[in-house]
């Protein structure tokens, strides 16, 4: 009896418990690993409507490595959806990022009449903010680091990255560019700030599991009146993202 219970049978296959649920275990790691591959080149639009008379697109944490599917499908939904402003919140290069030729490519095929970025961590991590920022700047790109700016769509303002995570104190209106969430909790006023950084977290339904901010995506609403946005962004260092398609932010 003993021998039975510590066996278990699938069909006409014999299996010891502990053999049967490393096999349980290792196919789920494995569909999850699919599921999250797959989610490395699947975009999503959030379309948000805030009624400012022009179109933004919101673009965080694209990781470029290369000029590949991605990148030529985030370009060709730029094209179709024609935004009147272009707001990019960091990551757009890491410690993978071997040829800036791709980053260059990419930026220099994003077209829209006014251009704004700030930077992540992975510039500074990286030791290539000095690049990104000529690159950006070069392809008409409008670089801030914690600085205001008149906009067609009011004045933003552009918050950089913090590697003690500890953001001024603001109290603005308008709208906020920042790579990392967890900088909402030093807004006040009557703003709308977009954040990345998460990569949206992994989630186990509404509940982050594994996230790096206290904010892991999805709107936030707080005492005051601001009110933040944090995308699950573009792209990543390891390809895989398992309840976490890509996704690109349109606002209108």
């Amino acid at each position: 009896m003993k021998e039975d219970r510590d066996y278990v049978r699938l069909g006409r296959y014999r299996l010891s418990r502990r053999r049967f649920i490393t096999l349980v275990l290792g196919s789920g790691l494995a569909v999850l690993s699919g599921y999250g591959l797959i989610e490395t080149v699947r975009i999503s639009i959030t379309r948000i409507n805030l009624d400012l008379g022009s179109k933004i697109a919101f673009l965080t944490d694209n990781h470029i490595h290369s000029y590949g599917y991605v990148q030529k499908e985030i370009v060709d939904i730029i094209s179709r959806e024609d935004p009147d402003i272009i707001f990019m919140a960091g990551d757009l290069v890491d410690e993978l990022t071997r040829d800036l030729s791709n980053v260059e490519k990419f930026i220099g095929e994003l077209d829209a009449r006014e251009k704004y970025a700030v930077m992540g961590n992975h510039e500074y991590w990286s030791g290539l903010v000095k690049d990104a920022k000529e690159i950006l700047e070069g392809n008409g790109f409008k670089v801030l680091f914690d600085e205001y700016i008149d906009t067609s769509v009011g004045r933003v303002l552009g918050i950089n990255w913090r590697e003690d995570r500890r953001y001024p104190e603001v109290n603005t209106d308008g709208l906020v560019i920042v790579h990392d969430p967890n900088a909402a909790d030093s807004i006040e006023g009557n703003a709308f700030v977009l954040a990345g950084h998460t990569h949206g977290g992994l989630m186990l339904g509404p509940i982050p599991i594994i996230t790096n901010a206290r904010y892991t995506r999805g709107y936030y609403q707080f005492e005051g009146g601001t009110v933040m946005y944090v995308s699950r962004g573009l792209g990543q260092m390891i390809p895989v993202r398992p309840t976490s398609p890509l996704e690109m932010v349109i606002i209108e």
